[in-house]
């Protein structure tokens, strides 16, 4: 082996001990990096310590984020919304990634935003390999360790092969096969640290098998401390393993697994969608989080939400706004309150006053002509004041991002890394729609089919769905129910790819915008539906089939001779 390759390896598996976000004052008083990792697993605060540094590697939805004051974009790897590059939205600026790499189709092994970690750790592969190797340091330190409480050291252990789990999941979703380490490994013998890509099968096999086995180890979400939240839980185990077997088709696993949840009593659907996604924290919808404090650029972790998607005159003084315009087709994809689409003749749809009567989180979720924001009435209409389509840094498409937008936010904060806003991985939604596909997938839309996704209706003031529908017709209905609720979580990217859809959706796609002029005389407001590329250089959507799935980064295939990567890159 070349000795560039052997200096290469060293510094990718060296594993650093901690830098950690808790516990400051005992922090302040000692110094972790300097300590042993012997040393560390015979004490329980400073394994502990050890542990929170892990769940620093949970990714954010948001895009970039500030963590103890560095820049980074954790395990999504894109500084936009991940659903930035799907049918719900589109961006004003060149240089965000989804405009200049992922919508023309330009991704490749050495430009994937979904691999670059932005803090210094190269690659997002190579970032939760990382993260993966305290993992397994972790549980062999505990497992040796003379602390007596073994109580507590299941708890920890349990918590840490839930994060393990997760990077796992995040890996496979993006690459497919990928090398399954569930020890530390040794550096006596290097080609040993070269391992191959295990079959997806496999990893979702050790996904299924860890989490079944550390959700006894863990306690229910109900028996947490408000100091506790953020940590993982039982049913959070039960609610990613959900998702993940259904991503590995498993159906009647995946959807006994999102049962569990459901039964469990544990959560409840917020009565506010809105203000569901202005939460720092601890709403009872919510399965697991990451949290925030709004502190980033001071040394704490804070995001950058608010600052890059908020209209400008919101952010007025702090420039930016208007990074994530949601497009036409996610808009009229809602329904209106009657459960009929608006291309129905008997929906009772106007085209002339398009917002009204309609489900009723495209208003939480969207910002329109209109809308009142922050006690700002914002005007998306042609040249309109602030904030109007075609103005310079202002929206493309008619329309600004609501969900997420924290209308508590003090002005200061709107900086990069000031929004506190919690990133919500897991939530009681996302889970009964999950059930609601893996039961109809597996037996067909029985009665619980449409209790699961009827909750969800209610909650955004719609009908249940029609009885009768047959299994093609309810799936349908599911893609639809997904691409709202979820809208802007990052399930949308997913969604199509897994459903074999991305290609069909995305391929050729010139998304629209809604033009509003109003006219001279009478002051009236005209609606009209534009496509964006005829008065911007909004690309034309470009998705090949090598797509499906995501590049290794060619430098980790130089250094590790047994990786092979995806077919078509």
């Amino acid at each position: 082996m070349k000795n560039k390759n052997i200096k290469l390896i060293l510094g990718y598996l060296f594993l650093l001990l901690v830098t950690v976000s808790c516990e400051k004052d005992f922090l302040d008083s000692k110094p972790l990096d300097s300590i042993s990792s012997d040393a560390v697993f015979k004490d329980k605060q400073l394994s502990q310590a050890y542990l929170y540094n892990i769940y620093d590697y949970m990714p954010c939805g948001y895009g970039a984020h500030f963590d103890k004051g560095v820049l980074t974009t954790s395990g999504y790897g894109i500084t936009d919304l991940i659903d930035g590059s799907t049918d719900l939205s589109r961006s004003p600026s060149g240089w965000n990634e989804s405009n200049s790499i992922l919508i023309p189709g330009l991704v490749s092994a050495t430009a994937n935003p979904f691999d670059d970690a932005r803090s210094g750790e190269g690659t997002i592969w190579a970032r939760e390999y990382k993260a993966i190797r305290k993992v397994n340091a972790l549980i062999e330190g505990l497992s040796a360790s003379p602390i007596n409480d073994e109580a507590w050291k299941n708890r920890i252990t349990g918590e840490a092969r839930f994060l393990r789990s997760f990077f796992y999941f995040n890996l496979v979703r993006k690459f497919g096969d990928v090398p399954l380490i569930t020890k530390p490994q040794s550096f006596e013998n290097l080609d040993s640290l070269l391992v191959s890509r295990t079959p997806v099968s496999k990893i979702y096999d050790f996904i299924d098998q860890e989490l079944s086995s550390i959700a006894g180890q863990l306690p229910s979400a109900n028996e947490l401390s408000a100091a506790e939240l953020g940590r993982a839980t039982k049913e959070a185990c039960w609610a990613l393993a959900g998702r993940a077997m259904l991503y590995a088709k498993r159906y009647a696993k995946s959807a006994e697994y999102s049962n569990m949840v459901i039964s469990s009593g544990v959560f409840q659907l917020a009565s506010n969608y809105n203000a569901l996604f202005q939460s720092h924290g601890g709403n009872k919808e919510v399965i697991f989080e990451v949290l925030f404090d709004g502190n980033g650029p001071k040394g704490g972790k804070g995001h950058v939400a608010d600052l890059l998607y908020s209209p400008p005159s919101i952010t007025a003084g702090a420039g930016w706004g208007s990074q994530a315009c949601p497009t036409e087709e996610l808009v009229e994809s809602y329904e209106m309150l009657n459960g009929k689409s608006i291309s129905d003749p008997a929906s009772g749809y106007n085209p002339q006053n398009p917002y009204i009567g309609r489900d009723n989180r495209l208003s939480a979720t969207v910002i329109y002509e209109g809308s009142v924001f922050k006690g700002k009435v914002i005007h998306t209409a042609f040249n309109a004041p602030d904030d109007g389509i075609g103005l310079i840094g202002r929206t493309y498409t008619g329309y600004y991002l609501r969900k997420f937008m924290d209308e508590s936010l003090p002005q200061a904060n709107y900086s990069f890394g000031g929004s506190m806003t919690s990133w919500k991985e897991l939530r009681l939604g996302e889970v009964l729609l999950n059930y609601a596909e893996a039961k109809n997938q597996s037996a067909g839309p029985d009665q619980s089919v449409y209790n699961a996704i009827n909750q969800v209706r209610s909650r955004a003031g719609l009908p249940g769905l029609p009885q009768g529908l047959t299994k093609e017709e309810m799936f349908s209905r599911i893609v639809q129910e997904r691409k709202v609720e979820l809208a802007f979580e990052g399930h949308r990217f997913w969604d199509l790819r897994r459903w074999g859809l991305a290609k069909q959706v995305l391929n050729g796609l010139n998304p629209h915008g809604m033009l509003i002029t109003i006219d001279g005389a009478t002051r009236q407001l005209n609606y009209q539906v534009f496509q964006l590329n005829q008065f911007f250089g909004i690309p034309t959507q470009v998705f090949l089939d090598r797509n499906y799935l995501l590049p290794i980064n060619q430098t980790e295939v130089q250094i590790n001779k047994n990786l092979v990567q995806n077919s078509g890159y």
